[in-house]
């Protein structure tokens, strides 16, 4: 599997495991709107699409508002950028911009090396 393939499939796990825990425990504990936007906008990416902000909203299944409000955080942040308005539809649209292609792509290759980072959870079971 090629590594960007590797990501596609990371990310895509990642946001179902997110659906799947917020469907089984309270998901109002677990509010992390912007990270599925941005799991969501790499999974586009992946896919050569772009993602339609009503669709993005409903997506992350949060209220709207909260949904735009990080929206505006990643667009302001130089993670995500929007294409103008679709004329026919009015729609628009947003997509990772090549910072954030970066950052989740750094995210998702150290994630693909996870098994380095295994020891550090034993210093916080070690007997005093």
């Amino acid at each position: 599997m090629q590594e960007k393939e590797a990501f596609a499939a990371i990310a895509q796990s990642e946001f179902h495991s997110r659906r799947r825990r917020n469907s089984l425990i309270r998901h109002d504990l677990f509010a992390e709107p912007a990270w599925d936007i941005l799991l969501l906008l790499y999974i586009a990416h992946h896919r050569d699409q772009t993602m339609e902000v009503g669709r993005l909203c409903t997506a992350v299944s949060v209220a709207p508002t909260t949904a735009l409000r990080w929206i505006g955080q990643l667009l302001d942040r130089g993670l995500a950028k929007h294409l103008a308005p679709d004329s026919a539809q009015g729609d628009v649209h947003i997509l990772l911009s090549p910072c954030g292609i970066e950052e989740m792509e750094r995210y998702l290759r150290d994630f693909l090396h996870r098994e380095r980072l295994g020891d550090d959870l034993d210093r916080y079971f070690r007997e005093p």
